[in-house]
């Protein structure tokens, strides 16, 4: 079992690790090692709920699954974002017990009354959720202000961490683009019997 309060440790997806094994072998060999992993290519597009149904279904118990928000996503309050956003979270809520958070990467420039309305209206979908948010640091306090994290700050309610260079205490996320730095960190990988606590 995962601690409650500590952080998940994982990499930038995985189907690229593990070469040496068949695709088919990879995700099974991943969540040996891993009790998380931040999944790209839902920045890409949503996936289908065929898709997110076999994601959940072959989790191990205490795995979880963070997303990356779509790229197309404005972060402006409108009619179709509303229902972009919508269907994206409903999408990732569907992993049930194996949801992770979302990472939502704003894009420069971006108005921050705009993104103000748009936290709101977040907010009005009734999804709650472990939502980060990475941008200009303006926007990241209008995202805290709202209860959510900041990609690699420590002032939100969890941490969600990419690529850091220490792991700090507390609960959350934390993941690595580099298989290499991951495995530091997890003390399955080193042998241990508890997944991914921090040393």
């Amino acid at each position: 079992m995962v601690r409650a309060m500590g952080l998940r440790i994982g990499t930038v997806g995985y189907k690229q690790l593990f070469p040496e094994l068949p695709p088919s072998a990879r995700f099974r060999r991943y969540a040996e090692l891993f009790a998380t992993v931040e999944l790209p290519q839902t920045h890409r597009r949503v996936p289908g709920k065929a898709l997110v149904y076999r994601w959940q279904k072959r989790a191990p118990a205490g795995f979880r699954y963070s997303f990356q928000a779509p790229r197309h996503l404005t972060y402006r309050p409108g009619g179709d974002e509303r229902r972009a956003l919508r269907r994206f979270l409903r999408r990732h809520r569907l992993l049930g017990e194996a949801r992770g958070g979302v990472r939502f990467c704003l894009p420069e420039g971006l108005d921050p009354g705009a993104f103000a309305e748009w936290l709101a209206m977040l907010a009005e979908l009734g999804l709650p959720g472990d939502y980060a948010f990475q941008g200009a640091a303006a926007l990241e306090e209008l995202a805290l202000a709202a209860g959510h994290a900041a990609v690699n700050l420590a002032a939100g309610r969890f941490y969600y961490l990419v690529d850091p260079p220490a792991l700090p205490a507390g609960r959350g996320y934390a993941y690595f683009h580099r298989l290499e730095d991951a495995l530091r960190y997890s003390t399955l990988a080193q042998g241990g019997t508890t997944r991914n606590q921090t040393r």
